[in-house]
């Protein structure tokens, strides 16, 4: 779980996903009020993360499934994915680049 870089509090997996998904590059802190970054690295794990269930699609698809059968998969993975995200977000007090 992420850990404010300026108060030091541990972030719940509510709040985290929370911030994750209002789409911001800042987040700010609900202990401390600062603003709160999220880092190149964890940027791109959780874009990773968020990809895998769109990957998985054609995947299915070989595999002759009947197209319910692969929404709900789809669907189902793709809650899962939004489940593990907090544990990937690292925070950073300072803006980096994607690259």
């Amino acid at each position: 779980m992420p850990i404010c870089q300026n108060c030091g509090t541990k972030w719940s997996w509510f709040s985290s996903i929370k911030k994750l998904l209002t789409f911001r590059k800042s987040m700010k802190c609900n202990h401390c009020g600062k603003i709160q970054y999220q880092s190149t690295s964890s940027r791109n794990t959780t874009s990773l993360v968020i990809l895998f269930p769109l990957i998985t699609i054609p995947i299915m698809v070989l595999f002759d499934l009947s197209l319910i059968s692969v929404m709900l998969l789809d669907i189902t993975i793709l809650f899962l994915a939004l489940l593990v995200m907090p544990l990937f977000l690292k925070l950073t007090d300072k803006e980096e680049p994607l690259w």
